[in-house]
């Protein structure tokens, strides 16, 4: 019996080595460096388990009138369109799975991209059991393929345009906190009647009773730009239904 023991426990010590070996393997560690223009904006450390909060650049002259979109690897995105630049997941957050597939020699430059954004509409990601938007991935796909027809119907080439369809999550404050952090945002679909109130936006308009997923909810304009306009106005023609969940 005693042998048995000391087998199992020299398996178990041989399967904890290996273990460690694999989360050394894991955190292998990559240097980022963020450049703005030629301007350095900090070197960071990322790994599987550890992600870096940066900074949002300023926008330089030389790309006035333009937005921030996110940090990319590709040396060369002025010379790409706009929808082939692959960005960072998030403008201020650096994860490793941005950089994994980039990374040759353990270091890697990140670059900060700005276009010009024509249109960003924000849906609330949450699902509780006191707020429930009704919105995923798979109706919000849906929604876009339908507004990128009906632009087209009015003219427009959405397929060339910069139109960003970007989720937030958390409370009605903590995302509504981002949103205006950002700056960017045109139009918000699936938060309640308390985006105002609670979440502190500015509403140019909103409509309840937009039911874009499951349930209906609130959609709000942030400014009179002639595309906002227009999109909001089709939001409320093609989502309007009676029932509002505030």
């Amino acid at each position: 019996m005693k042998k048995y023991v000391i087998a199992a426990l020299l398996v178990l010590a041989m399967c904890m080595t290996a273990l460690a070996g694999c989360m050394r393997f894991l955190e292998k560690d990559v240097q980022v460096t963020l450049d703005s223009d030629g301007e350095n904006w900090g070197c960071y450390t990322v790994n599987s388990f550890n992600n870096a909060i940066v900074p949002r650049p300023d926008v330089p002259e030389k790309f006035a009138g333009m937005t921030f979109i996110g940090w990319t690897a590709q040396e060369n995105w002025e010379e790409l369109e706009p929808n082939q630049i692959k960005v960072s997941a998030n403008k201020e957050f650096i994860r490793y799975d941005d950089v994994k597939d980039y990374v040759k020699s353990g270091s890697i430059t990140l670059y900060a991209a700005y276009v010009k954004v024509d249109l960003v509409i924000a849906w609330y990601d949450r699902h509780t059991s006191g707020t429930d938007s009704g919105l995923n991935e798979e109706n919000m796909g849906a929604f876009k393929d339908n507004m990128y027809t009906y632009l087209a119907s009015e003219g427009y080439t959405p397929e060339n345009m910069y139109i960003d369809i970007r989720s937030y999550s958390g409370t009605v404050g903590a995302s509504c906190e981002k949103i205006i952090n950002d700056a960017d945002v045109d139009i918000m679909v699936g938060w309640g009647n308390n985006l105002n109130s609670t979440g502190g936006i500015a509403c140019v308009e909103k409509q309840g009773g937009i039911a874009i997923g499951s349930v209906s909810r609130y959609a709000a304009s942030l400014n009179e730009k002639e595309l906002t306009k227009l999109v909001f106005t089709w939001i409320k023609d093609t989502y309007t239904v009676n029932d509002v969940n505030a």
